[in-house]
């Protein structure tokens, strides 16, 4: 939950028809995009822009997989907003993430085996322009070389598969009793699934120790053949520049001391895997 700068949370948003129908609505959580309400033993998602995202959300959590924690998705008080069943966890911490990963890897298989087209390269290609034009002040043409290499090569023309594609810590849940549920679906689409293990590791396996960091990413992977581990290595230089690319676009303020602990995890994992 965001703060306002006296440290308390900020007032909640008035919400007559849904508090009608679905009881109080308690603050439980608010990012970028969206603010979300405990009511009891729903969850009430409230998106901040009115552009379909909570039929979006809907339809790619049902297909993957997930419709029994989809209640309905509608519009109320003005917003769009997506109800579903409360699950009583939390962010994964730091201890949870091993026993976590079976779970997790039982997630993105099923996810991998949704298959449709081709990856495509030219938003990738697209991406790596703006990546450039961004940071063309900063070092980085090892991490351009590990994406761009391969992009040239073909060797990232691959079918696509459904992909979560936010794979960061706060979006996985872990309950008391170890039972973990991914949340968040409004960016997921069709991609190459390594970029969701880069994503993982980038946001979420890198609490742990770098070398266990990467041993658990590896351990993701749907096997270790050279090409697939090329392909790892470059969604994983890619994720680096993005993450670098939304701090510097969205939170300068904490651009600096970021790259300072994104460069070192990028750099250890691509001397790992290199050639």
């Amino acid at each position: 939950m965001t703060a306002v700068p006296d440290g308390s949370l900020p007032p909640a948003p008035s919400f007559p028809s849904l508090e009608a129908r679905f009881g109080p609505l308690t603050p439980s959580d608010a990012g970028m995009q969206s603010r979300v309400y405990r009511a009891g033993e729903l969850m009430v998602k409230v998106y901040r822009r009115r552009r379909g995202e909570h039929l979006l959300e809907q339809a790619n959590m049902l297909k993957a997989g997930m419709g029994d924690w989809v209640q309905e998705a509608l519009e109320a008080d003005g917003v769009e907003v997506l109800v579903m069943r409360r699950f009583h966890g939390h962010p994964l911490h730091q201890e949870e993430v091993l026993p976590a990963l079976p779970q997790i890897r039982t997630v993105l298989a099923r996810l991998r085996a949704m298959t449709q087209s081709r990856v495509d390269l030219n938003k990738l290609r697209e991406r790596l322009k703006r990546f450039r034009s961004a940071l063309a002040a900063y070092p980085l043409d090892d991490l351009f070389a590990a994406v761009e290499g391969p992009l040239e090569r073909n060797e990232l023309d691959v079918p696509a598969s459904f992909c979560h594609l936010d794979l960061w810590q706060d979006n996985i849940l872990v309950s008391a009793a170890g039972e973990v549920l991914v949340i968040d679906w409004t960016r997921a689409a069709y991609d190459d699934p390594l970029r969701d293990v880069a994503l993982f590791k980038t946001g979420t396996l890198d609490i742990l120790p770098r070398q266990q960091s990467f041993d658990a990413a590896l351990s993701m992977l749907p096997d270790q053949e050279p090409a697939t581990l090329r392909r790892f290595r470059a969604y994983l230089a890619h994720t680096c520049l993005h993450d670098l690319y939304w701090f510097l676009m969205n939170e300068p303020y904490a651009f600096e001391d970021q790259k300072d602990i994104k460069l070192p995890r990028a750099r250890h994992a691509l001397e790992e895997l290199a050639p």
